[in-house]
């Protein structure tokens, strides 16, 4: 799977359009503009603002998929589990 900006800037309009958010209140409108018509990126800090501000998962604005329970279950446990081994050296 590969990234697409076009798909991007899509997603990004329409869950922004969604939530009535304008373009001026993510950022400055013509930022936003050619992020939506997949002109411009956004850096890593932006991405997380976005999906912060719009309360959407980084996967969806990404690659238009979130992720499943089970996946995100099973990452949770993962991290736990790395915790733990990390805890019992401390």
């Amino acid at each position: 799977m590969y990234f697409d900006a076009k798909e991007f800037g899509k997603r990004l309009h329409d869950v922004r359009t969604s939530r009535g958010i304008t373009q001026e209140e993510l950022a400055s409108k013509q930022y936003v503009s050619r992020m939506e018509n997949g002109e411009r990126s956004c850096s890593i800090d932006l991405l997380i603002e976005l999906f912060c501000i719009l309360h959407v998962s980084t996967d969806y604005l990404l690659m238009g998929s979130e992720p499943s329970k089970e996946e995100v279950k099973n990452d949770l446990l993962s991290i736990i589990s790395e915790l733990s081994t990390i805890a019992k050296k401390i």
